[in-house]
């Protein structure tokens, strides 16, 4: 899932944008998931049959992994938008995501106990041409 060719095609706006939409329809997604298994969690209390009850638990088994996915999805979609966010404005003439992208990579960065990959971009800006690092 690499920023670069989305911001080259759209401009780092509505890169971000669409970054910003996708992540909350999975936050939506989860949202709906949680009500989901508790109503089906709810149904288990009145007379159901023995097929009904089962159904119900595969709902409710059902909603919770999607749930959980898509919680983890919009994780993983929202702070790597809101990281690259933070770090998009010209250090010299302060202009906001106007960039041209030169360069991208990735690289280890160790955190908590986990290996997360991140993404460095090195951008030029489209007004006063200073380059840097957003990493």
């Amino acid at each position: 899932m690499q920023p670069a060719p989305g911001i080259r095609k759209f401009g780092f706006k509505r890169w971000f944008e669409r970054q910003l939409i996708e992540s909350h329809v999975y936050l939506v997604t989860c949202f709906l998931c949680l009500i989901l298994a508790l109503a089906a969690f709810e149904e288990l209390g009145s007379r159901v049959t023995g097929f009904e009850r089962v159904m119900m638990f595969a709902t409710i088994i059902g909603a919770a992994a999607l749930g959980i996915l898509s919680w983890s999805r919009y994780r993983a979609i929202l702070f790597p938008a809101l990281q690259l966010s933070e770090r998009s404005t010209c250090e010299k003439c302060g202009t906001h995501a106007r960039f041209i992208v030169i360069d991208s990579g990735r690289e280890d960065i160790q955190e908590t106990a986990e290996n997360r990959e991140g993404t460095w971009l090195k951008v030029k800006c489209a007004k006063c041409g200073h380059v840097w690092t957003m990493a």
